[in-house]
């Protein structure tokens, strides 16, 4: 039915904005970008994506925050980290 596919829909973008935009506005600032450069703006969006990315097999250890907060104090580490990506 009608009222199944937009639950359906809703569903989906609702998780979308928690699982991704929340995760690249709340942990890397996205919201904060002051260009309006679309072009821009969705390569950024790209290498956000690629680097919550590379960050997941280290998140079963830790939460999101404590490794960005980790990886601010150990910069080898991340660099580490996109090395063997």
């Amino acid at each position: 039915t009608a009222a199944q596919w937009l639950g359906w829909i809703r569903g989906h973008w609702g998780g979308v904005e928690n699982r991704n935009h929340w995760r690249r506005d709340a942990l890397l600032g996205e919201d904060g970008s002051r260009s309006r450069n679309a072009t821009l703006l969705a390569n950024l969006a790209l290498l956000r994506n690629v680097l919550l990315q590379v960050m997941a097999p280290e998140l079963e250890d830790q939460s999101l925050p404590q490794l960005r907060e980790h990886l601010h104090s150990h910069p080898g580490r991340g660099l580490k980290l996109l090395a063997c990506s």
